[in-house]
């Protein structure tokens, strides 16, 4: 059976730096009081980190997303560009071939 933990045990070590939290790990037993306090602590930073994971993921896909759209259209205007440029080769081939008929 688990020591029951006072929710205000966990917060008093919400500021501590990760080695500190990590050295209240060490000098306290598993299973007391003050070892479930650092360790949920402890958990609840993972928690917080995994958290910002998924967050920067999501904003890279995101962005991912929009950089694929604007190559997209980037393309697509290339093309119409080659296709006026090619357009307008025949048509001044076309265009000096009549002339000199």
């Amino acid at each position: 059976m688990q020591p029951q933990v006072l929710p205000h045990a966990r917060r008093k070590l919400a500021d501590l730096s990760l080695d500190d939290l990590a050295d209240e790990l060490g000098i306290n037993l598993p299973g007391s009081a003050p070892y479930t306090a650092a360790m949920a602590e402890f958990t609840r930073r993972e928690a917080l980190a995994q958290e910002r994971v998924a967050q920067a993921q999501e904003v890279a896909a995101d962005a991912a997303k929009v950089t694929a759209d604007a190559t997209c259209r980037s393309a697509r205007n290339m093309l119409w560009s080659v296709i006026v440029l090619a357009v307008a080769s025949v048509l001044n081939l076309a265009w000096n071939l009549w002339e000199h008929h």
